[in-house]
This record gives structure tokens, sequence and C-alpha cells, in this order.
């Protein structure tokens, strides 16, 4: 196996393990939902703007619920996990690589995720009851600023992968002609992401601009999250307009 192989058996090794983890911590389990729903919130309002403007729309419904949503996407990730094999004959090494940086984002996500989930008071088992003082006390205790920064720096170099990978026609030809046999082999739910991920991206014409007003947000919010640690009341996380100016 070449050397992406390897990488991409050893993540998805990862993203299952912290599957099994979060699944199995019932004690868990409701706060991790209540933070996923709280984080959806944040970030539909964050990136309301964009979402209803052309042609950042489709590529900010993707972000907010392909890569950021509510859902539990462990089907899909087990999806991935059938087909890389097939993936590994056909595929040229670029876009593995692009593939297993996909994975890893996922995988530090959820582990990041359920760490904060589980540095969460007990009494946060709804979107609701999580305070912003709350939120910023699980996020620093959870991990390190470094460790988030990564998670940032994964998405915005996916996003420039996928950027030039939408700009070789053949390789999107390719994705829909595979729809109706990946539907019969039971990965309709990975073709789907895939699809809507191409698509999302080539109507932006460049990413450069969407990707950039992501690390600009979601640097600011980083930046409120320590405010409000440090004590500043006067911020509201899940709004934008408190701490974006």
């Amino acid at each position: 196996m070449s050397a992406v192989g390897d990488r991409l058996k050893s993540l998805l090794g990862r993203l299952q393990a912290q599957h099994r983890t979060s699944v199995g911590d019932a004690a868990v389990a409701a706060r991790l939902a209540a933070l996923r729903a709280w984080q959806a919130r944040r970030l539909a309002s964050t990136y309301a703007d964009i979402h209803r403007v052309e042609p950042f729309a489709a590529a900010c419904e993707f972000f907010l619920a392909d890569l950021y949503g509510e859902g539990d996407f462990a089907d899909r990730d087990r999806a991935v996990e059938r087909v890389v094999p097939i993936m590994m004959r056909i595929l040229p090494e670029s876009v593995l690589a692009s593939l297993a940086r996909a994975i890893e984002l996922n995988a530090l996500s959820q582990e990041l995720d359920y760490g904060l989930a589980a540095a969460l008071p007990a009494h946060c088992t709804t979107a609701a009851a999580i305070s912003d003082a709350e939120y910023a006390s699980a996020y620093a205790q959870s991990a390190e600023r470094q460790t988030r920064r990564r998670q940032l720096a994964l998405l915005l170099v996916l996003g420039r992968e996928l950027d030039r990978l939408v700009r070789k026609p053949l390789l999107s030809e390719l994705l829909h002609l595979c729809r109706w046999p990946a539907k019969l082999a039971g990965l309709g739910a990975l073709q789907s992401f895939l699809e809507r991920g191409f698509d999302a991206f080539g109507r932006l014409g460049g990413a450069g601009v969407f990707l950039s007003t992501i690390l600009m947000r979601e640097r600011a919010f980083m930046n409120a999250v320590e405010r409000v640690l440090a004590g500043n009341t006067e911020l509201h996380l899940p709004d934008p307009n408190s701490w974006s100016r």
C-alpha cells in the first residue's frame, strides 16, 4: 500500500474510534447533541449574510449542513471506509491526499466536539442551557488554541484543494457518472455529499473570497471566546454583531 493509502487507513481507524467513543459514552451524549445544535446555530448566524447571496449560497450551505451540521454522519463515514479501496485504484494521488485531509478534518472536529461536550456542566443538555461563559470555559479546557487553529487551517487548505479540483471537468463528470452505481452499492449518501461539495465550489468561480471570509470570522470568534473567558459579559457568542466588528 502507498503512503497515502496507509494514511487513509490510519485516519479512518481514528475516525471510527471516535465514533465508538461518542456512541458509547451515554453521560456525554446529550451534551454533545446540545453542543452541536449550539454550534450549528452560531455558524448559521455568523454566515447568515453570505448564505443569502450568490455565488456563496451553495458553498455556505455545504459548509453549514455537511461539514458542521447537527447530523450524525457515522453512516456516511463508514461508506468512505468501504469505498476507499476502489478510490485507491482509480483516483490520482493528489485527489486521495485531499480525501485524507477531509477525513483528518472530520476526525479532529469530532474529537474537539466530544472533548468540549465532556467539559460542559452536566445540566447543558440543550443548546439553550449552554451559557456563553460555560461554552468559553469548556472551549478553553478541552483543547489548546493551536489545535483549534489546525482545525481551521485544515478546512481552508481543503477548500483551496477542492477549488482546484472542480476546475478539472473530467473529475466532475466522473463523479456524476458514478451516481447510479453508488446508489446501487449503498453509497448514495456519500455520493450526494461529494456531488454537493463539487457543485457548490464549482459555482463560486474561485473560492478565495469565501475562504477568506471564513478565516476572518472564525478568528474573530476565537478572540471573542477568549474575551468572554476573561469576563467580558457584553459579548454574546451566538450573535456575531456583538463580536465581529
